[in-house]
């Protein structure tokens, strides 16, 4: 499988997050008896708690909040060098309830952003006829099995699901909202310089995931807008060809695109990684044998030298990875210019009746930006999550 279509299914899966199970076995000399297997109960979404509805676990401490990491101990010494182990503590929880509903305001938010796909609400670009479309995002789609009532539709069990995946996270909300506030009211000598404190290292700690999940709302408002301009082009009654090229352009779009954000990203990367720290710091406490050499000046300066070769080894692969997606991306340019050049020229050639009308033109060059456009804040993302990973994506 070539690069380029390896990123291509790494982000179709970031994007669609749909699955696909198959699985066949048989045997001709030993032939055995099927088994009939008893259905498998469904619980009421209704019984379901909210990580199981969500698939996020709200009450999971994060690493810079737990009282295995330093960090937040050294934050609170810094202004309050004598603190207590409780007084520690007892912030310790203020610090994990913000981190709570920081995270909680984001998912309402996504939430919120799956209903207006799903109920048509979102913003839709100008287009030449005003269509009412609802399209619920894979995310709902996939969950909606816990709803057993057959004599509902998927619209009606995509949101009622929806609505009461909304009423717990509100819920949840306000019940660490309520916590927060009596466990800073009873708190001794709880100062404002403390609440900044812990507020901005919460904030620096949420930075991360407030990425991630920005991302993946941006991706609803995308993935609405590309169904929205598929309808719109099927509206438009066209003929087998016309789908087969708009179809085929698109895909030729989505490779061209996708090499050249990954080629920048790539690009990008190198001279960041020269200029950190990060293998070195990476390979502090992984240098067991060398450690083991008494003599101090030996030691030093092998690890030195080991340091050396591993990272230029790394920037070597680096470069070596980057050259790849250079090629890849020449080559799906060229693809896609040539290609959208031969339909252009065999449209003159047909009749007027069969060719693509000025409304079928406008909707595919959108459909096309689209699709440009949600790659590159993908790949913007990405890049924003490795400076803040200090790794090299």
């Amino acid at each position: 499988m070539s690069e380029a279509m390896q990123h291509s299914q790494s982000i179709s899966d970031v994007v669609d997050l749909s699955q696909r199970f198959s699985q066949l076995s048989c045997s001709l000399k030993h032939p055995t008896k099927k088994k009939t297997s008893k259905p498998r109960k469904i619980i009421s979404y209704t019984e379901l708690k909210l990580k199981q509805l969500i698939g996020i676990d709200i009450n999971q401490v994060p690493t810079y909040l737990s009282t295995s990491n330093e960090t937040f101990k050294h934050k609170i010494h810094a202004i309050r060098p004598k603190i207590s182990q409780n007084h520690l503590e007892e912030l310790r929880h203020v610090a994990i309830l913000m981190y709570r509903i920081l995270l909680l305001e984001k998912l309402q938010t996504l939430w919120t952003t799956y209903r207006k796909s799903g109920i048509g609400e979102l913003q839709q670009p100008r287009l030449t006829k005003e269509i009412s479309v609802k399209i619920w995002p894979c995310a709902i789609r996939s969950r909606i099995n816990t709803i057993v009532n057959v004599n509902m539709s998927v619209d009606e069990k995509c949101q009622l699901f929806v609505d009461h995946c909304r009423t717990k996270l509100n819920d949840q909300y306000e019940v660490y909202r309520n916590k927060l506030r009596y466990r800073t009211t009873h708190i001794i000598d709880y100062t404002s310089a403390m609440e900044l404190t812990i507020q901005n290292l919460v904030q620096q700690g949420f930075m991360y995931q407030r990425i991630e999940y920005d991302c993946e709302i941006a991706l609803v408002h995308y993935h609405y807008i590309d169904g929205l301009l598929k309808r719109q082009y099927l509206i438009e009654n066209p003929n087998e060809y016309q789908i087969r090229i708009f179809k085929r352009l698109c895909k030729l779009k989505y490779e061209e695109s996708i090499t050249k954000y990954h080629f920048n990203l790539m690009k990008q990367s190198i001279p960041e990684h020269v200029t950190s720290n990060s293998i070195r710091n990476q390979l502090t406490e992984k240098s067991s044998i060398i450690d083991s050499i008494q003599d101090e000046t030996i030691r030093t300066k092998l690890f030195k030298h080991y340091v050396e070769v591993v990272e230029q080894a790394k920037v070597s692969i680096m470069i070596l990875a980057r050259d790849t997606a250079e090629r890849q991306m020449h080559h799906y340019q060229k693809q896609y210019n040539m290609e959208m050049n031969e339909i252009w020229q065999k449209e003159k050639l047909l009749p007027i009746d069969q060719r693509l009308t000025s409304t079928m033109i406008h909707l595919m060059e959108q459909r096309l930006v689209n699709i440009d456009t949600r790659l590159e804040y993908i790949y913007k993302c990405k890049a924003q999550l490795s400076q803040l990973n200090g790794n090299v994506l």
